[in-house]
């Protein structure tokens, strides 16, 4: 039987109990801070896109305002679309580079909203008019377990914190 320097033997070494029980504990915190952060992450799509969009509708507002016309933004399920109403009153889609189409990041979309959404196609759409104001109402954006809502007011819009949210 070989012994170690110590004078135990190769055969009889082992993990103790504190060992054992720190590297449980080791395991449990990264664990832990593993779901924290996933938890985040989901809550910090949901405000990435709801930035996007607070952008995106900057842009058409200035648009409108800019080039006297009106402007559309149109979102289902799968993303949204601006259009710009032609001299002969038709909406036209659009696409620049400022304000492309886009489709929905992640599992983030739109929660249902009677005020913004077109009941026979189940669209949601604000109209941008060249005065400056807009179609008021509030988008829900949600992620699996997180929601950003944004008011848009006939003047504006603004990103509302969850102690604000009606």
């Amino acid at each position: 039987m070989l012994k170690s320097a110590t004078g135990i033997s190769d055969q009889a070494r082992g993990f103790t109990l504190l060992e054992t029980l720190v590297v449980v504990f080791i395991v449990a915190l990264l664990a832990s801070l593993v779901g924290l952060s996933l938890g985040r992450n989901d809550q910090q799509q949901v405000d990435r896109e709801a930035r996007r969009l607070l952008e995106d509708f900057t842009h058409a507002r200035d648009l409108a305002l800019n080039q006297h016309r009106l402007v559309r933004w149109q979102a289902d399920e799968a993303g949204y679309v601006f259009a710009q109403r032609d001299s002969l009153g038709r909406w036209q889609d659009f696409e620049t580079r400022a304000l492309p189409k886009r489709e929905w990041r992640g599992a983030v979309q739109l929660s249902p909203n009677a005020a913004l959404q077109d009941a026979t196609n189940k669209e949601w759409q604000v109209v941008f008019f060249p005065s400056g104001e807009v179609t008021p109402g509030t988008l829900v954006l949600q992620g699996e377990d997180a929601q950003r809502h944004i008011r848009i007011t006939s003047r504006g819009f603004e990103l509302l914190e969850s102690s604000d949210a009606p």
